[in-house]
């Protein structure tokens, strides 16, 4: 882990700045959701001023029960947030708590829009010293694999995960819980998994979530690449921040191995790894799916 986390650094920190075009991140049938009451599961959330955002609601549990709409959201950093973000965040998603998952120097690159009404909640999964070490690119697939082993194996990650579900627990039962990291797909995605996985979604579905962030990201990343390319970055170069902009199943596959082999599930990782009860469980489902 120690040689990897430096790519996930310097990707994310030179490659999802900037406000995104939102009028081209968006589906039809996403942009049909927001404007009727109809709960489009994985579609994005639209924002002028960041990508990826998306809520949880409409997802269907391996129960029947399905998650509800305006109460988990996950999101790429949001620094260039406008007034209009922010009043869609409040006002229709009613978010109330903004859980932040990058390291403290990425923090204070790019701080988080405070809302009024908003607890901040600055919450790494990655500390800077552990960055500071890494101070190599290795191979970027490798490397991101890599990434999603130190989410399951380091005190650090675990403890950052945990305190999202101590939120999600205690946040009034009419008010959303808003995670992000920079760029939504990685600490934030396998965040989003963890959650999914504790209300009782399927594997296939949480994957196929996941792996939407190709889809709401592609803008950016070709934006990135291309820039790349422009600066005559060597092919080598390119491929490695290519690997770090992107999701693949593989990156996931990684956590669910590191958390059957050391808790004998994911389920188990959030019950063992996390200290999740039944107790909390149960009412995590009892608060986020329609009965």
């Amino acid at each position: 882990m120690k040689k990897q986390i430096a790519l996930i650094a310097v990707t994310l920190g030179l490659f999802s700045v900037g406000a995104p075009v939102a009028s081209h991140n968006f589906s039809p049938v996403a942009t049909a959701a927001a404007k009727t009451t109809e709960v489009v599961p994985g579609s994005q959330i639209k924002l002028a001023g960041a990508v990826n955002v998306r809520d949880l609601g409409g997802y269907k549990t391996e129960s029947g029960k399905v998650i509800k709409p305006n109460m988990l959201i996950r999101s790429a950093k949001l620094n260039t947030l406008t007034s209009n973000d922010e009043a869609i965040l409040t006002k229709e998603h009613h978010v109330a708590v903004d859980v932040d998952l990058r390291t403290p120097a990425e923090m204070k690159e790019a701080p988080d829009k405070r809302m009024s009404g908003v607890k901040y909640i600055a919450n790494p999964v990655v500390s800077d010293a552990e960055s500071k070490e890494n101070d190599k690119i290795a191979n970027g697939q490798t490397g991101m694999i890599d990434y999603y082993k130190y989410f399951v194996d380091s005190t650090q990650g675990r403890h950052s995960y945990k305190v999202l579900f101590h939120e999600l627990l205690t946040v009034p039962s009419n008010k959303a819980v808003r995670w992000h990291c920079s760029a939504g797909k990685d600490r934030a995605g396998f965040g989003t998994a963890l959650i999914m996985t504790a209300l009782g979604v399927n594997k296939s579905t949480i994957y196929k979530d996941y792996l939407l962030s190709n889809k709401y990201r592609k803008q950016t990343n070709d934006q990135a690449l291309a820039e790349l390319r422009k600066k005559g970055a060597s092919k080598a170069t390119i491929k490695k921040n290519y690997y770090g902009l992107i999701v693949e199943k593989a990156y996931l596959d990684e956590a669910y191995k590191e958390a059957e082999t050391h808790y004998g599930s994911m389920k188990g990782f959030l019950e063992k790894g996390l200290g999740l009860t039944q107790a909390d469980l149960t009412k995590l489902q009892n608060k986020y799916l329609e009965k």
